[in-house]
């Protein structure tokens, strides 16, 4: 496991061929752009075939800036790299679904476990022709 950049408000990991996204508590609109353009870099620079955003630690998230997630996760899987969102707390998803966010095109999972084993399952059905 290594980690990527010290110097971002979010922890940027490889595991197991699997970039993981630890998003902070606190997310501004221009951190989010910042944060998510270092991201979208590390992601192209690294042979990576997953990317986990994780939201453990997110306790508020507005519309702006879920589309901007989504935005980014859209951009990585432009890239050929699965991407699965985690750690969604009750209070965020109770909040997206107020704000009427369109969560239908994401993938998730509970913790990072699932996730990357999400990510495993779907890899290897890809491998055998089974998606």
């Amino acid at each position: 496991m290594k980690n990527l950049d010290y110097d971002l408000n979010t922890s940027v990991t490889i595991v197991q061929g699997c970039i993981i996204i630890t998003l902070p508590n606190e997310m501004t609109d221009e951190a989010i752009e910042i944060g998510m353009s270092r991201i979208l870099n590390k992601a192209n620079a690294t042979s990576i075939v997953g990317a986990i955003l994780d939201l453990s630690r997110v306790t508020v998230l507005d519309s702006y800036s879920f589309t901007s997630l989504e935005k980014t996760a859209k951009a990585i899987s432009l890239m050929g790299v699965m991407v699965v969102w985690i750690g969604f707390r009750p209070g965020v998803v109770s909040a997206l679904l107020d704000l009427n966010v369109d969560v239908s095109s994401i993938k998730a999972a509970l913790n990072l476990e699932q996730g990357l084993k999400m990510i495993s399952d779907i890899l290897c059905n890809k491998n055998r022709g089974t998606n």
